[in-house]
């Protein structure tokens, strides 16, 4: 723990940091670097914006909390505390303290039993004093989540040293309800689920005793917190779960089943229980009124109420057909059909088949109705989504399944549509298909969607039918103007709707558009033109998780972006006045996470940009003036670190091109520097990001090379359809020559680094151009007529849509032009490279089978070309494990500097590491 004050109105700098390292002494940073080097997750302010809270989170190891009082600028530090909740009304700030990591570590080392590893604890914290206690033991919390009166928690209760202990028994576990201000507490031995009512004024738990305990039996306690009365409301013996509250917290649902048996898929009943009443009820089960024939409660039934708690929400399905048992496993064949005319197929099927089995479909019962069920949803329409927080009147429902089979090639969205509405209990057709994906307003009077074909946005009234376009007669585009893969562009997306519904907020490319739905009044652009006007980027950003629509007294945030400049901020935009539209804060800086506290206008946000660590800052006047609360990486001084610019070219077929150079802090123009270039789509707009010094999941980490001394280019790349590779060419190598045109810039040794589709362009400019000392390409597609056919294994979809609509841009079938898939393809040049190539392509790769690293490296091995392949076992597209993300690092460093400084090259790299000597060597020796 750590306490610190200042006087007003200075805030607090979370750690002080006097520099006395002169500029030249500043140190390259290394490996080693990585674990402590931190970020913020979780930023939270009071409702009266008086209490900021964050985590201050390194890499690996102990994270810390930091509480901070803006009206008296003092702050508290808590270390260890990984997650926490601050109550809205600012009095308490509760968190769970991790055992130390180096404790955890050490156990881990030992192989110490789960019962035997370090305890975690519990910290309480009243903030108007900032007085702490802490509960050994525990386990896991949770509070309300509007008013924090109690907490409740699970400690492992201790074992009674005077009864001999059976090596099979478990340890019992204990939940303790605790109200924080008088610190009285309840227990409840064996809870297995509790929730407490959004309030907080009830709480329910779900008993499971061990089946060996016989001083227990399951049941279900409701506690009425405000009066501290508690009722065992369910007291059969009975598998419980699923536990829900209404807004109010004075009703109650959950599942319940007394079914034993191992059976695949149990029938569950509904309860219900209303505070007052003495025992829960069966509200539905399988005899329920309605329900389809065979359909049942399940499991995956989920029920919950309505906003205003009026109706009950929930899921059925049909059972599922018993696993034959009669047939024993081993001689039982084991096999997937595929079959041409299914809709997915079968790496699909398989890929969806748990969420599949976890299928309900959406239907209501009403409290005052037990044992009716009114089903809205079903097998031919299954998605559901209840207007109004499922209050409403009207019911969107949508189904994709009869042109599932296309989306084998055709990623457009097209989608059966119908809408339901309740008080005739009629449903009526919208559209089969509707191009696009339909959303329904928050009072449910329209259904909305964006029409890719028509290249517009449209409005279904619910009410009489009609159909508009709402913004054909704009004379601005609202599909995306960037779009360069051969597909339909996209729409800019809705900014919001108003209030009943009234208006709809539309974006275009820079700004936002006030849109009658019924088509009476005149469209309204709200940002009056400036966007467009100063080629800034307005989008509006809803500070209330809660608010669901703008009203008409509101002052909106905007986030803004410039296209020119690339600098970023926020306006703020009144609905009246002459001026509504007002400038607050435009800078070189990225800004994010922008939290507002709900009843005063103080916001908390983070500001960071390539030499400027994204730490906390808060305003309380709209940006007029800023506080800095947190310094998280002090250590950055230390460090030569680098410079970010904007870097302009013209490619090789005429057009203007942009990327980002990034050069070392102590750049130096008499002198020549190394050069790595790294690409993926385009980097220009990033101009102000920040990169933390991490281990590399896949591509170079940028801050990392700058600051051993190399310019680090990241081009952007502009596409057209039919020959990516040669776009790829033409941007990234007329970059590199305008860039070497440079003294400063050491044309003899620059190299290329890409992942994924980056991969694949690495990977084909190597066979297009010797200009490259080096090149490093993480799992790159080197076949595309074989990649055409193959499956994408994390989601188990075809990749044939990527080539003739998405981000590969060919943009015809093979069958059609195999020339194109051909010339675009690496392996059939691989005798025209030169270039020293390092592959990394790991074994469980969902996105790009790792075959088409295989098939690249077997051709350049068969012709005696420099070539290494990095397979990580059991990973994915991205290293997942960091031991891996640090070993690639390492390797990256060590191929990079081989090749482009002249350092001693390790033995990976000249003998590899044979199967004889995996886990016992790692060869990053100079050999």
């Amino acid at each position: 723990m750590h306490f610190t004050s200042f006087r007003k109105p200075c805030y607090l700098l979370f750690f002080i940091f006097i520099s006395t390292v002169v500029f030249a002494q500043k140190k390259p940073l290394d490996h080693s670097v990585y674990d402590d080097w931190k970020s913020l997750q979780n930023i939270s302010l009071s409702d009266d914006g008086r209490f900021a809270a964050t985590i201050i989170s390194p890499q690996e190891g102990d994270s810390v909390l930091f509480l901070h009082d803006l009206n008296s600028s003092r702050s508290l530090t808590v270390k260890g505390v990984n997650r926490f909740t601050l109550s809205p009304d600012g009095r308490y700030t509760v968190g769970l303290i991790k055992a130390p990591f180096a404790e955890r570590r050490d156990a881990r080392i030992k192989k110490k039993k789960a019962d035997e590893m370090p305890e975690d604890s519990l910290v309480i914290i009243r903030n108007n004093s900032f007085d702490i206690e802490k509960i050994t033991g525990v386990k896991s919390f949770k509070t309300s989540e509007k008013e924090i009166s109690h907490i409740a928690y699970i400690i492992t209760q201790k074992a009674d040293t005077t009864v001999k202990k059976n090596k099979s028994d478990k340890p019992k576990e204990l939940l303790v309800v605790r109200n924080i201000a008088t610190q009285q507490e309840d227990t409840v031995p064996n809870a297995k689920e509790y929730l407490f009512s959004k309030f907080g004024n009830s709480l329910a738990a779900i008993i499971e005793p061990d089946k060996k305990d016989s001083t227990d039996t399951p049941g279900v306690f409701f506690y009425d917190l405000k009066k501290n009365i508690s009722t065992r409301i369910s007291n059969e013996n009975a598998e419980y779960k699923s536990l829900s509250f209404d807004e109010n917290g004075e009703q109650l649902l959950y599942l319940a089943t007394r079914d034993t048996s191992k059976t695949e898929q149990k029938v569950f009943d509904v309860r219900y229980f209303r505070n007052g009443n003495d025992s829960a009820v069966i509200l539905a089960d399988k005899n329920a009124s309605g329900l389809p024939g065979k359909w049942i409660f399940n499991e995956f039934s989920a029920p919950k109420f309505s906003k205003n708690g009026e109706r009950i929400i929930l899921g059925a399905a049909l059972q599922q057909v018993p696993k034959d048992t009669t047939i024993v496993d081993f001689e039982m064949a084991t096999l997937d059909i595929w079959h041409w005319r299914e809709p997915l197929i079968q790496p699909q099927q398989l890929a969806e088949l748990k969420n599949r089995q976890r299928r309900t479909y959406t239907g209501i019962i009403l409290p005052g109705q037990p044992n009716h069920f009114t089903p809205i949803a079903n097998e031919e329409m299954p998605f559901c989504n209840i207007s109004d927080e499922g209050n409403g009147r009207f019911a969107l429902l949508w189904s994709n399944e009869p042109y599932q089979l296309e989306t084998q090639w055709d990623i457009s969205s097209k989608n059966d549509t119908w809408v339901w509405n309740f008080q005739t209990g009629q449903r009526k057709i919208v559209a089969t298909p509707l191009s696009g994906r339909p959303m329904i307003s928050p009072q449910g009077n329209f259904i909305y969607w964006w029409d890719a074909a028509e290249q517009q946005w449209f409005v279904h009234d619910n009410h009489d039918g009609a159909i508009r376009n709402i913004t054909g007669n704009i004379p601005v585009n609202f599909w995306d103007e960037k779009n360069d893969i051969p597909f339909t562009p996209g729409s800019y997306g809705i900014a919001a709707w108003g209030e009943n519904d009234g208006y709809i907020f539309v974006n275009d490319a820079f700004d936002i558009w006030k849109i009658d739905p019924k088509g009476k009044k005149k469209p309204e652009n709200i940002t009056r033109h400036a966007g467009r006007n100063d080629s800034i980027t307005f989008r509006y950003i809803n500070t209330d998780p809660e608010k669901r629509f703008i009203e008409p007294g509101d002052l909106l945030l905007l986030s803004a972006f410039d296209r020119v400049t690339k600098q970023s901020g926020y306006y703020t935009l009144a609905q009246k006045g002459s001026n509504p539209l007002k400038k607050r804060v435009m800078d070189r800086f990225t800004f994010s996470s922008v939290t507002k506290a709900k009843d005063k206008d103080v916001y908390a946000f983070q500001k960071s940009n390539f030499h400027t660590s994204p730490d906390l800052h808060v305003t309380e006047n709209l940006w007029q003036s800023t506080g800095k609360l947190t310094d998280i990486n002090p250590q950055m001084r230390d460090y030569n670190w680098g410079t970010a610019e904007l870097f302009s070219w013209t490619s090789f077929t005429g057009v203007p091109h942009q990327g980002i150079l990034y050069k070392p802090e102590n750049f130096d123009p008499t002198k020549q520097y190394p050069v790595m270039i790294y690409f993926y789509e385009q980097h220009s707009d990033n101009l102000y990001n920040y990169f933390t010094p991490a281990p590399s999941r896949s591509t170079i980490n940028i801050p990392f090379f700058v600051s051993r001394g190399y310019i680090v280019f990241t081009p952007d790349i502009h596409y057209t359809t039919g020959q990516p590779g040669m776009d790829a060419y033409n941007s990234v190598v007329a970059g590199a020559e305008a860039l070497a045109e440079n003294n400063w810039v050491d044309r003899e040794n620059m190299a290329i680094q890409g992942q994924s589709w980056g991969g694949y362009q690495v990977a084909y400019l190597v066979t297009r151009t010797d200009m490259f000392k080096a090149a490093g390409a993480g799992a790159p597609v080197a076949n595309m007529t074989s990649a055409y056919g193959g499956i994408r294994w994390e989601s188990g979809r075809s990749r044939q849509f990527q080539y003739e609509q998405t981000q590969s841009r060919i943009g015809v079938p093979m069958i059609d032009s195999l020339h194109l898939y051909i010339e675009n393809s690496p392996v059939f040049y691989a005798d025209k490279v030169n270039t020293p190539l390092l592959i990394m392509h790991n074994d469980k790769d969902g996105a790009v089978p790792w075959y088409q690293g295989i098939e690249y490296f077997m051709a350049l091995r068969r012709l005696g070309k420099p070539v290494w392949m990095l397979q990580y076992n059991n990973e994915a597209h991205n290293l997942r494990e960091r031991r891996n993300a640090k070993d690639l690092s390492i390797r990256l460093q060590q191929f990079f500097d081989h090749y482009l400084k002249g350092e001693p090259v390790p033995v990976w790299m000249t003998k590899g590491v044979p199967a004889t000597e995996k886990g016992k060597t790692w060869g990053y020796e100079v050999d």
